[in-house]
């Protein structure tokens, strides 16, 4: 099923985005924050393996998901 994940999108590239998942917060919306988004998969799980010792002490999690980036073109020109 992640291969149909990876599929390239017919009008927006895909980017890695690592989010942390703070444990010691309440609400969901509060406890996730996008860290840092990358142009390849591979990139964004070494930076998230990382993340992830050099957080060991905290109570957080990092994850890797994918996404689209909308309006790259846009970013490009400026």
């Amino acid at each position: 099923m992640e291969a149909a994940l990876e599929a390239p999108h017919s009008k927006h590239p895909h980017v890695y985005a690592i989010v942390r998942f703070d444990h010691d917060i309440g609400t969901p919306e509060d406890a996730a924050t996008v860290v840092e988004v990358f142009p390849s998969r591979e990139i964004a799980e070494q930076e998230a393996e990382r993340l992830r010792k050099v957080n060991a002490g905290k109570n957080c999690t990092y994850s890797v998901q994918i996404t689209r980036l909308v309006g790259a073109s846009l970013i490009a020109e400026s």
